[in-house]
């Protein structure tokens, strides 16, 4: 992704004639108050005074941009034990000694616990997300040429005005500003694995026989 933030502009204006003399004066009659007499001048030539303005706008522009590269792959086992609510189951039943005629009441009690275990594969995959800016300096520069007619200064006729406009961009050097990592895990398959204990607990041997 690239953007662009442009936050200053500089305008920098340069006239350029040449050959300006500041003491000279044409004595033709037709030079009175004239900055150059005609041939003292380089800008101007058989009778027409060229004038070249130069205007320059400079601004600023940072460039943003980013990218992403997968950093580490990591893969592990994982496993989770889950117990369920015990089930319990009371029997009782009347036993007969046996020697005697005599006879006793039994309880048996069988609690059961089913243990389920899951086990599945865990991969983190981490990215790490890079911010670069780049500064870029924009020069825009706008060439008036135009022309009059009689020495620099004589304010004769205008003959002509041509602007041509020229954009250049030079790029500084691309910083990295920042980084920031992000975690992806994703689950492989679940194996679920049942187990069931039981556990059985008599009264007998508290339980008196009756006659």
């Amino acid at each position: 992704m690239v953007k662009g933030k442009k936050f200053t502009v500089i305008v920098l204006s340069l006239m350029l004639t040449t050959g300006f003399a500041s003491g000279a004066m044409a004595s033709n009659g037709k030079g009175v108050g004239l900055a150059d007499a005609p041939g003292q001048s380089e800008n101007f030539s058989k009778g027409v005074t060229t004038l070249v303005d130069v205007d320059e706008k400079v601004s600023y522009e940072t460039i943003e941009e980013t990218s992403s590269a997968v950093t580490s792959v990591t893969t592990k086992t994982v496993s989770e034990s889950v117990d369920s609510e015990p089930i319990v189951i009371v029997n009782t039943y009347e036993e007969k000694h046996q020697k005697h005629d005599w006879y006793r009441t039994v309880t048996e009690t069988t609690t059961s616990i089913t243990t389920t275990v899951s086990t599945w594969e865990e991969t983190a995959t981490v990215t790490t997300h890079y911010f670069y800016e780049t500064p870029v300096t924009f020069t825009e520069t706008t060439t008036t040429t135009s022309t009059h007619r009689g020495a620099p200064g004589s304010n004769g006729k205008q003959l002509g005005e041509v602007s041509v406009t020229d954009t250049t961009s030079v790029a500084g050097e691309k910083v990295l500003v920042d980084s920031q990592d992000s975690t992806d895990v994703t689950t492989g398959d679940v194996t679920e694995t049942t187990t069931t204990v039981s556990n059985t607990v008599s009264n007998k041997d508290d339980v008196k026989w009756n006659k």
